[in-house]
C-alpha cells in the first residue's frame, strides 16, 4: 500500500453515527468550555458567541447529512485550519511575552474554539463527534490556567456531566444496549475520585516562579487627591470620625492618613482578594510612625520631609530603597507575590517588606518616605498586580547577633538609623512612669553585663510573651474616656482588645526601652485554597502588626496576635486540615443515633421483605435451609414432598414429623383442605426445629419440638397465614 492510500484509508469515514444523544452531549461539552472562557475571558463575547452558534448548526448539519456528506467540506475545512494556525503564529509572534505562558493563552483559546467551530460542520461518524468531546478539554484547560476562584467550578461540574453523558451515549451506540450501567458508573466514578484523592494529597506545596513577567492590570481611573490615597471600599472607611461623637470614640483603623485605635468596623468573611506568593508573609499596606496618645499618623520624613517621589517609569515599576531601609546585610531570596483584587480597595500596593519590582498597568505609582507604594490609578475589582520582593527575615540567631552593639564607623559595623530617624521612631508624646516600669519589669535579666544596651531581639520576645499571657483578645473593647491615654487604659485598665491595641502597646512599651519600632497596618495571609493555589484574603484578614528595625537587616515583623507560616502548604495538609476541622464540628451524638435509628429501621423493612408470605413457603424456606447445611440442596424442580421424603431418609428420627409437615403442604396445595392454626405451627414447629438442629450439628429427638411450636397456634402471623388462600401455597410445593 502506498502512502498515498494509507492517508486515505486513515481518513476514510467510518460509519455513520446515528446516536443523537452522543451528539448532544458532545457539542453541550463544546459549548460549555466556549463559554467557561468567555468566563475568564480568554474569549471575546464575540467570538464565544460564534463558536456556540457554529457549533450547534454544524452539528445539525451534520447530523442531517451523516449518510452523504458534502464532498467538499473537507478542503473547506482544512484551508480553515491551516488559516487559523497561520493567524495564531502571527499573532503569538507579535504579542507574546518570552517566557510568559500567559500571553499566549488568550490566542490559545482562540484557535481551539475556531478548530472545534468549524470541525462541527464535518462529524458524520462516531470518531468525528469524539474528538469534538474530547477538544473540549482543551477550552477547560485554558480556562482553567486563568482561573482564581471557585467560579469555574459551575462550568467545570456540567462539562463533566457532558462528558459523562457523552461516553455512556457512545458506549449505548456501539453496544446496541439500552438503559444506563449505574453500577459501573458508581464503581468507576468512586475509583477515578479515590485516585483524584490520592493525587491531590501528594502534590507538593505550589512554588512561585520569580522569572516571569506576571499579567498586571488595573481599573485605570486617575486618583485626584491631594493625599494621592482612596478610600477603601464602602464597608472600611478611611476618614477619622470625631471623638465627641455619641460612641466616643474616633474613626476606623484602616488604610488612611491616621488610625485610630478606640474603634474598630466590623469586618467580615467576604473575600476581598487573592494572593498567589512565593511564601506566605505580612503584606504590608502602610506604616505609621508617629503616635499621639490615641492615635497613629504618617509624620514628615524627617529628611525628605512631605515629599513624594513619583514614579512614572512605567510597569515594571523599579522601587527604590525607603530613606530608613539600609540595604540588607544578607537575603533570603526572591519574594514574588501577585495579587487579585476581588472588591474595590484603597490604591495602596501592598506587598511584602522591600519590594524592589511592582508589575501594575499605572500611568505612576508613589512612594512615600516610610515606604508606602500609592498608585496614581484606582484599584478597582478586577486589577491584577505582582510585586518582587526582596525577603530580609533573619532568623532568631542573626537578630540576636545583629543586636550585640559595635562601635559605629569600625570595620563591618552594620548601617545605623541617622539620630533624626532613630528620634522618629523612637517619638513618644509624653512619657509615662507606668509603663517604663512595666517594661522595665518585663525585660528584667535581658539586659547586657553593665546595663549599657539591650539585646533587641530577646526584649521583644519577652514583650510579645507578656502580652499572650496577661491580654484577652477581643473586638468588645470598652470605649476610651476623652483625654485618655489609649496604652495607658489598655495595659492598666480592661487589658481587653485586638490587633491595633495590642501592637501599639508592644510598640510603646519598645520605645520606652529605646528599641526603634513603628505600626504596620495590612493584610495577612487567609485560608489557602488547595485548588488554585491561592491564599483567599478576608476583609477580617486586615491586620495590624509591629516592625522593630534592626541593624543589616531592616524593619523585621513581630506579631504577638497572629501566627503567619513559614512556608506555602501543601494541597494534601490543607484537605486534612479542612477534614478534620469539619469532622470536629459534626454533632456526632446526633448523628450516631440517626444513623442507628435509620439502621434499626432498615434491618427491619430487610427482614420483612424478606419474610416468606404464605406458611408453606416458610416450611420450604426451612427445609432448604436445613438441608443445605446438612450437605442435602434442593434439586432443581424438585417438589417439595420429594425433598421432604429424602430429608427424613437422612434424619430418621424426625422423619415422621418431616413427612407430616410437607403432607400438610401438599393436602393444602392439591386437596383443598384448609389446615388449621394449631395444624400449621406443629409443621413449623418441626422444620424450625430440624434447620436449627442442622445449623448446631446437632440430632434432633423425634418430636422434641413438637409440644414448643416456634409460633404457637393463635399468633398473628400464624392467623394471617391460616387465613391467607391456599392458592399462594402451590409455588412452594412444586419448588419455585
Amino acid at each position: 500500500m502506498t502512502l498515498w492510500e494509507r492517508v486515505v484509508e486513515a481518513n476514510r469515514p467510518g460509519p455513520p453515527e446515528p446516536s443523537v444523544p452522543f451528539r448532544t452531549a458532545s457539542a453541550a461539552a463544546v459549548v460549555v468550555g466556549s463559554a467557561a472562557c468567555w468566563r475568564q475571558g480568554e474569549l471575546g463575547p464575540a467570538m464565544a458567541a460564534f463558536t456556540v452558534v457554529a457549533v450547534v448548526v454544524g452539528n445539525v448539519l451534520s447530523y442531517r447529512r451523516r449518510e452523504r456528506p458534502w464532498p467538499w467540506i473537507k478542503p473547506i475545512l482544512a484551508v480553515a485550519a491551516v488559516g487559523g494556525f497561520a493567524w495564531f503564529i502571527v499573532t503569538v509572534s507579535r504579542s507574546a511575552t518570552p517566557g510568559d505562558i500567559s500571553t499566549v493563552e488568550r490566542p490559545l483559546a482562540v484557535l481551539f474554539a475556531w478548530i472545534l467551530a468549524t470541525h462541527s460542520f464535518d462529524v458524520p461518524a462516531r470518531r468525528d463527534v469524539a474528538y469534538s468531546l474530547a477538544g473540549s478539554t482543551a477550552l477547560v484547560a485554558v480556562a482553567a490556567a486563568q482561573s482564581v476562584d471557585l467560579a469555574l467550578g459551575g462550568f467545570v461540574l456540567v462539562w463533566l456531566a457532558c462528558c459523562l453523558w457523552g461516553l455512556v451515549a457512545m458506549w449505548q451506540s456501539m453496544a446496541g444496549a439500552r438503559g444506563v450501567p449505574w453500577r459501573t458508573l458508581a464503581l468507576s466514578g468512586a475509583v477515578v475520585a479515590g485516585v483524584a484523592g490520592i493525587l491531590v494529597a501528594l502534590l507538593p506545596a505550589p512554588r512561585v516562579s520569580a522569572t516571569l513577567a506576571f499579567p498586571s492590570a488595573s481599573a485605570g481611573s486617575q486618583v485626584d487627591s491631594p493625599t494621592n490615597l482612596t478610600d477603601g471600599p464602602a464597608s472600611l472607611p478611611a476618614h477619622a470620625a470625631s471623638a465627641s461623637g455619641p460612641t466616643r470614640v474616633g474613626g476606623y483603623l484602616g488604610f488612611a492618613r491616621s488610625l485610630d485605635t478606640g474603634v474598630r468596623a466590623p469586618l467580615g468573611n467576604q473575600v476581598v482578594l487573592r494572593v498567589r506568593a512565593t511564601r506566605p508573609n505580612f503584606w504590608v499596606g502602610q506604616t505609621y510612625d508617629e503616635w499621639t496618645g490615641r492615635d497613629w499618623l504618617q509624620s514628615a520624613d524627617p529628611v525628605h520631609g512631605n515629599h513624594v517621589v513619583r514614579l512614572d517609569t512605567g510597569s515594571p515599576f523599579a522601587i527604590p530603597l525607603a530613606p530608613d531601609q539600609a540595604a540588607p546585610a544578607a537575603t533570603g531570596g526572591t519574594d514574588v507575590q501577585t495579587f487579585y483584587l476581588a472588591e474595590s480597595g484603597p490604591n495602596l500596593v501592598f506587598h511584602a517588606d522591600n519590594a524592589e519590582r511592582v508589575y501594575l498597568q499605572s500611568r505612576a505609582l508613589y512612594l512615600t518616605g516610610d515606604g508606602t507604594i500609592v498608585s496614581s490609578t484606582s484599584m478597582g475589582a478586577g486589577t491584577i498586580y505582582t510585586v518582587v520582593s526582596n525577603d530580609t527575615t533573619a532568623t532568631a540567631a542573626q537578630l540576636r547577633a545583629a543586636t550585640v552593639p559595635v562601635p559605629a564607623g569600625s570595620p563591618g559595623a552594620p548601617p545605623a538609623l541617622d539620630p533624626a530617624q532613630q528620634a522618629r521612631y523612637l517619638q513618644l508624646p509624653h512619657p509615662d512612669p507606668r509603663v517604663a516600669a512595666l517594661a522595665a519589669a518585663i525585660t528584667a535579666g535581658i539586659w547586657t553585663p553593665g546595663g549599657a544596651d539591650p539585646h533587641t531581639y530577646d526584649t521583644v520576645q519577652a514583650v510579645e510573651g507578656w502580652m499572650r499571657a496577661h491580654i484577652h483578645y477581643t473586638t468588645a473593647i470598652p470605649p476610651l474616656p476623652a483625654g485618655a491615654d489609649a496604652v495607658d487604659s489598655f495595659l492598666f485598665g480592661s487589658r481587653l482588645g485586638y490587633c491595633e491595641q495590642i501592637s501599639t502597646a508592644t510598640v510603646v512599651l519598645l520605645r520606652t526601652l529605646g528599641i526603634p519600632a513603628r505600626e504596620a497596618v495590612g493584610y495577612v495571609p487567609g485560608p489557602y485554597n488547595p485548588i488554585t493555589d491561592l491564599y483567599d484574603v478576608q476583609a477580617k484578614d486586615a491586620h495590624a502588626w509591629v516592625q522593630v528595625w534592626f541593624p543589616g537587616y531592616g524593619w523585621q515583623n513581630f506579631d504577638p496576635t497572629a501566627v503567619v507560616p513559614l512556608a506555602n502548604p501543601s494541597p494534601g495538609s490543607v484537605l486534612a486540615h479542612q477534614a478534620g476541622a469539619f469532622l470536629a464540628r459534626l454533632p456526632w451524638l446526633p448523628l450516631g443515633l440517626l444513623v442507628a435509628v435509620a439502621g434499626l429501621v432498615g434491618l427491619l423493612v430487610r427482614r420483612r421483605r424478606r419474610r416468606p408470605p404464605t406458611w408453606a413457603h416458610q416450611v420450604a424456606a426451612d427445609l432448604a435451609r436445613g438441608g443445605a447445611r446438612l450437605g442435602c440442596p434442593r434439586r432443581p424442580h424438585e417438589t417439595l414432598t420429594a425433598y421432604g421424603l429424602r430429608l427424613a431418609g437422612i434424619r430418621p428420627e424426625i422423619g415422621d414429623d418431616l413427612r407430616s409437615a410437607v403432607d400438610l403442604v401438599e393436602r393444602a396445595t392439591y386437596g383443598g383442605i384448609e389446615p388449621s392454626a394449631v395444624e400449621i405451627a406443629t409443621a413449623l414447629a418441626v422444620t424450625k426445629g430440624f434447620r436449627s438442629a442442622a445449623g448446631r450439628g446437632g440430632r434432633g429427638g423425634r418430636g422434641g419440638r413438637r409440644g414448643r411450636p416456634g409460633r404457637r397456634a393463635g399468633s398473628p402471623q400464624v392467623d394471617a397465614w391460616a387465613s391467607a388462600s391456599a392458592k399462594e401455597a402451590p409455588a412452594a410445593s412444586r419448588g419455585r
